[in-house]
């Protein structure tokens, strides 16, 4: 799945942005995302903008949407096997662990992701491996453009509550942990109103 490392390589902002990119700007950066015209409505909370690497391309509804959002889905018993923590290494990227589920096969687990140049980001990567041939693998990868970097507290409130600091686990291979604080001093976290 280097399409999406190429695609976060691409859309994440500049070491000295000091603002969330407006879905325009994000259109005009070259990357393997296939947009299409969208009209958006304020009943939706999210939108689909198009297509990457056979998944949908969503995002919040704003002008200056804080994330996108990446989903697939796989055929029924066939796991993805795809390593976003790999994929993004071989990019350039610098990958820490945040925050991680306890099971290996489903969960979501989260991270701050940086390259050369660019503005730290939170990536959270929620996978479903489809271990029994009549389930379907899931995976939903958000990226946040926004500078924030969510607490525990915030991650659990929103609804994992299974997310914790130990990433003994190791779902994506040996990773350096971080701490939140790190993460926000390394990331010059912005508070969600500047955005």
């Amino acid at each position: 799945m280097d399409a999406l490392a190429e695609t976060l390589l691409a859309l994440a902002p500049a070491a000295d942005a000091n603002a969330t990119p407006t879905i325009e700007t994000l259109r005009a950066q070259a990357s393997p995302i296939r947009w299409k015209e969208v009209r958006s409505s304020a009943e939706e909370p999210l939108r689909n903008l198009g297509t990457l690497a056979g998944g949908t391309v969503l995002a919040p509804t704003s002008a200056q949407p804080p994330e996108l959002v990446f989903d697939w889905d796989g055929p029924p018993g066939h796991p993805f096997g795809f390593n976003p923590v790999e994929a993004l290494r071989n990019k350039g990227f610098t990958v820490r662990a945040l925050y991680c589920a306890p099971m290996v096969s489903e969960g979501t687990n989260y991270f701050l992701v940086a390259a050369p140049g660019k503005r730290p980001g939170f990536l959270s990567v929620y996978a479903f491996d489809a271990p029994m041939a009549i389930s379907i693998a899931s995976w939903s990868i958000r990226y946040r453009f926004d500078g924030h970097i969510p607490s525990l507290a915030e991650v659990q409130a929103e609804g994992d509550t299974e997310a914790s600091t130990d990433c003994s686990t190791e779902t994506f291979g040996p990773v350096e942990q971080i701490s939140h604080s790190a993460a926000q001093a390394l990331a010059g976290s912005r508070a969600p109103a500047l955005r």
